[in-house]
């Protein structure tokens, strides 16, 4: 072990021979890292006196000096440095930069044009200067210190700075013109353009715009203007600009189309999806192999969050006829089988189902499933919903098959998945609808119901009234009392909630008679109160919740009732005489 790390001493100790620069500039580093500035300094001071020119050395040397508040002292160093090698752009950008973050604008100055004398026909001391003037504060100042750079080199130099320096300044119409430019020179300035036209106030968008699709322009600038566009929460309209300004290059083509793609991707509506559609499916045509199936699927699953199933459908179709990777495949089948019932084509979007069924992921599978019971179940296919879900163990099938068997009327059934089922498969409250129902079923002594599930399934069906009906035509063949009035305050709710408050009030009087000391009780009795406080009876109303709270004082509509009972007391006019009795 001894010899191994004594091996490893010399070999280090022979790099850093060999390469004494790296080694303190790595020092310097480590120093910096632990928090030790001073003795980091002192690193980078040493490997700039091995090498004037080490870069990492004066990035170092100038954050460290920074944070020890002595910025200054780096100032003699440069002026050497760049006396020994004046041709060094880093050096020069360096100083400028140092002498902006000490506010000394003379010797900025003094130095970018030394800068300028050295290289005449050089971009970067005007850039540099500008740059360190902006960060002062100076936008204006540093406009015109780009304006005369540009006066002294060319008519399209420094077109990124200017556009950047207009925005700082509040000249969109004029940044507009530089982005322009700048693009048409290299379109990779094309990112940074839509961040900085991002922020056109409104007011001035129409102009920025008209300005960046002049026809006199290149269409690199109008494809700026539709990435901008997008920016703008303008979709749509950037696709179409977007669309008749894309190069006849397929690969320039295909690169412009992804980008556009992941804009609009970012918005989250249905507009944004939609325009990414369009661009993906443009992709999927100028490309070819997975490149292409991958773009078809992603334009697929754009247009159906748009709610354009038609077009997703068309674009999985065509998927379906293609040899596709069995990943994509599968994935695609999925999205075509949710379009389609979204669709309201049930009937093929269960034939897809079958013939793809093993070969989908899992979790794709059970949805799918749960979607096509369910929506089997609300056309009143309940055979074809059982058929669906004889196979699934899942808590979500199980809860599902049991409203299937609770509308087919078979209770013992309907009980038994409910109870597999738990508490937890589907939403809150879809468990608490079927906590309600498996409350009913015990109440009721029958195994069969075959009139309650008819009436229930109207129920789903959203048709209240027939409900209603329906309930009343299985109280009829009940016996019981107890079950008769419960299911009669179930009628009664039913009407409360549509406001059929003459039909609520008869079916609530029948569910009291029925049993008025039994567990349908409290909950009659508070609907009843419901039904006279909003029909103007509040004395009535109050009558039944007190006797409600009195008589049920641990039924669970008690808290309710107190709620009910403190807004119908606060409702009613003070006159300043006795309460009558």
């Amino acid at each position: 072990m001894v010899a191994r790390r004594t091996a490893a001493a010399l070999c280090l100790a022979g790099a850093c021979a060999a390469q004494p620069v790296l080694c303190q500039s790595g020092e310097g580093r480590a120093l910096e890292r632990s928090g030790r500035h001073e003795q980091a300094a002192t690193a980078y001071v040493n490997a700039l006196q091995l090498d004037g020119t080490d870069v990492a050395a004066w990035i170092g040397l100038e954050r460290v000096l920074t944070r020890l508040g002595r910025l200054e002292t780096i100032a003699p160093m440069l002026d050497s440095a760049i006396t020994s090698h004046p041709a060094n752009s880093f050096l020069r950008e360096t100083q400028l930069r140092v002498w902006g973050a000490l506010g000394q604008d003379d010797s900025l100055a003094a130095a970018a044009e030394r800068w300028i004398v050295y290289a005449p026909g050089s971009p970067g001391p005007y850039r540099h200067w500008a740059s360190a003037t902006a960060r002062r504060g100076q936008s204006a100042r540093a406009l015109e210190i780009l304006l005369d750079g540009r006066a002294q080199i060319d008519g399209t130099t420094l077109a990124p700075e200017l556009a950047q320096a207009y925005v700082m300044v509040g000249d969109w119409a004029d940044a507009a013109m530089e982005w322009a430019t700048a693009v048409t020179l290299t379109e990779s300035h094309t990112a940074s353009a839509v961040v900085s036209l991002r922020q056109t106030p409104q007011l001035s968008r129409d102009r920025v715009l008209m300005i960046l699709i002049d026809p006199g322009r290149e269409a690199v600038a109008h494809r700026l203007g539709a990435e901008v566009l997008v920016a703008w929460e303008r979709p749509e309209e950037g696709w179409t600009l977007l669309d008749s300004a894309l190069p006849e290059d397929p690969a320039q083509a295909a690169a412009i189309l992804d980008r556009f793609a992941a804009r609009t991707r970012r918005l989250d509506t249905a507009e944004a999806a939609r325009a990414q559609g369009y661009a993906l499916e443009r992709l999927a045509e100028i490309t070819v192999g997975l490149d292409a199936e991958r773009a078809r699927l992603g334009a697929a699953r754009a247009f159906a969050d748009a709610g354009d199933l038609g077009a997703a459908r068309r674009m999985l179709e065509i998927l379906a006829e293609e040899d596709v990777t069995q990943g994509d495949a599968a994935s695609a089948a999925a999205t075509l089988i949710r379009v389609t019932l979204e669709s309201d084509k049930v009937e093929e979007a269960e034939t897809r189902f079958r013939v793809w069924q093993d070969r989908l992921r899992v979790d794709d599978a059970a949805r799918l499933r749960a979607a096509l019971a369910q929506a089997w179940i609300k056309r009143g296919e309940l055979e074809r919903a059982s058929n669906l879900l004889a196979a699934d163990s899942s808590i979500v099938g199980q809860a599902l098959l049991g409203w299937v068997r609770l509308y087919q009327g078979d209770l013992a059934s309907a009980t038994e998945h409910f109870r597999v089922a738990g508490p937890y498969a589907r939403s809150r409250e879809e468990a608490t609808r079927r906590t309600v129902m498996l409350a009913l079923m015990q109440s009721i002594g029958r195994d069969s119901l075959p009139e309650l599930g008819d009436a229930l399934l109207q129920l789903e069906f959203g048709d209240t009234s027939s409900a209603i009906s329906g309930i009343n035509e299985a109280v009829a063949v009940l016996d019981d009392p107890g079950e008769r009035a419960h299911l009669l305050s179930l009628a009664g709710n039913l009407a409360v909630s549509s406001t059929e408050y003459v039909l609520a009030e008869g079916l609530l009087h029948q569910a009291l008679a029925a049993d008025s000391l039994g567990s349908a009780a409290p909950a009659a009795e508070y609907a009843l109160a419901v039904v006279y406080a909003s029909t103007g009876r509040p004395q009535q109303a109050i009558g039944h919740l007190e006797h409600l709270i009195l008589t049920y004082s641990h039924s669970a509509v008690v808290p309710e009732a107190r709620r009910l009972l403190d807004q119908v007391r606060g409702a009613i006019p003070k006159t300043g005489g006795t309460r009558p009795e």
